[in-house]
């Protein structure tokens, strides 16, 4: 008695585990599935006249009908669902490498400059300038693209950059077009180092090479705000033992905090994409170096 009183809960604890496996999705076309034999049998039992072999080919052709339909339906939302978050990670970097890096500067020049209003002025008024220009551009640029087959890379200034080029070529492209921008630290190097190889991207989608130049965007307009006297910049993507490494070296102050921003959130979830690594550390006695790898 307790034997067969064990097997049931035993039984009804995998049937309740069973349920929370399955997703919503799931749990829909069961339900409809359920109500489709169980309509069809109503109707069957009224109809005397049908044999059970044309009973069970009528369900059969019902539930034909609707698993396909369902499951179509199923994936065209997940689809949809993906495109549409891929769309706001793709806005998002745009903007906070680009406008958010302008605003950046203009809160640091009225919060770190004792000016007078009046002075103050013609120098902010070029940097909202340039802002303005650069949301527009995001604009205009989101007006010309196709959305769901986005193969280019917009980076501030308005500059367009085509990912179905090699890497490397858009790497230096990246590097380039970002040390032009108007940063502080930029000002005080005196020696730039940098070394761009070939890579085999067999295993890199377009995502994948947009989330790589943003890194490198992005580490770049960080020595460039945050690496106080920084006067070496060393910026190398190579192939060694079967890893290629995108590295960002400099000898500034920098700085130390224990707090993970956005940025840093996003390159450890693009490492997990391209199945590699990413750190960002301090470089005795002073400097950071930012890495990210992946397997080649």
């Amino acid at each position: 008695m307790q034997s067969k009183f064990g097997m049931k809960i035993k039984a009804g604890g995998q049937y309740i585990w069973m349920l929370r496996t399955y997703s919503v999705t799931n749990i829909i076309v069961i339900g409809i599935l359920i109500s489709n034999l169980v309509s069809a049998s109503y109707v069957l039992l009224t109809w005397k006249c049908l044999t059970p072999n044309l009973s069970a080919i009528l369900v059969l052709a019902l539930n034909a009908i609707a698993i396909p339909t369902l499951y179509h339906y199923s994936q065209t939302m997940k689809s949809e669902i993906k495109s549409r978050q891929a769309i706001i990670e793709i806005t998002y970097e745009t903007i906070h490498n680009g406008p958010l890096q302008s605003l950046d500067r203009v809160l640091r020049m009225v919060r770190g400059e004792d000016l007078s209003i009046k002075k103050l002025i013609p120098e902010l008024e070029p940097e909202l300038e340039k802002l303005n220009q650069e949301l527009r551009g995001i604009y205009e640029f989101w007006q010309q693209e196709n959305l769901t087959q986005e193969a280019n890379l917009h980076l501030g200034n308005n500059i367009i950059i085509n990912l179905q080029d090699p890497l490397h070529e858009i790497l230096y492209q990246v590097y380039s077009h970002t040390l032009e921008r108007d940063f502080s630290c930029f000002r005080t190097i005196k020696l730039k180092i940098r070394s761009f190889e070939p890579v085999d991207e067999s295993s890199l989608t377009l995502e994948n090479k947009r989330g790589i130049c943003r890194f490198l965007e992005e580490a770049l307009c960080n020595v460039g705000k945050y690496a106080t006297g920084v006067t070496c910049l060393k910026v190398n993507c190579s192939l060694s033992m079967g890893w290629y490494t995108l590295s960002i070296v400099d000898d500034g102050l920098g700085v130390n905090s224990s707090r993970e921003g956005r940025g840093t959130k996003q390159f450890k979830n693009l490492a997990r994409q391209i199945k590699g690594k990413f750190q960002r550390l301090p470089i005795y006695p002073q400097g950071t170096i930012c890495e990210l790898s992946w397997p080649g």
